[in-house]
């Protein structure tokens, strides 16, 4: 899919490689078991921005915005053709509206569909459940 920021255009897709190119990008540093920083980084998982995005949600009702970048990020990275800029430069080359979460129909609104997609899927539309079966009869004895 195409996702406008601005003027600019941006091939993303979400596939198995995204969670995969998303942790080779973000890192996250480890702490001690006294909560202090070791000093130390290990990949970042993608789940942990999603439930940055549930949370921010929940307390605000406005998605983390480095949340929604690093996945629109990690989604670009996994569309063709291969996206080559590091997300630092990337960042620094969206124009400034980019950064106002208030429009509904931005490039947020888009990445928010391809998270709720991909990690909240519900049933297509015009599908409807099938009805429950009828309970049998118990067997009963008769003496």
């Amino acid at each position: 899919m195409v996702i406008k920021v601005g003027e600019l255009e941006f091939e993303a897709e979400f596939n198995g490689w995204t969670p995969i190119a998303f942790s080779r990008v973000f890192k996250v540093e480890t702490l001690d078991n006294e909560g202090n920083p070791t000093g130390k980084f290990r990949p970042k998982d993608i789940n942990e921005d999603v439930g940055l995005i549930v949370e921010t949600m929940q307390s605000c009702g406005m998605p983390a915005m480095s949340a929604l970048l690093e996945i629109f990020y990690a989604c670009i990275k996994t569309a063709t053709p291969a996206f080559k800029q590091t997300f630092g430069d990337w960042v620094k080359s969206l124009p400034r509206e980019a950064f106002d979460l208030q429009k509904g129909d931005g490039w947020a609104a888009d990445v928010m569909g391809i998270v709720e997609d991909n990690f909240f899927p519900s049933a297509p539309d015009g599908v409807e459940a099938a009805p429950a079966k009828k309970p049998r009869a118990a067997a009963s004895k008769q003496s």
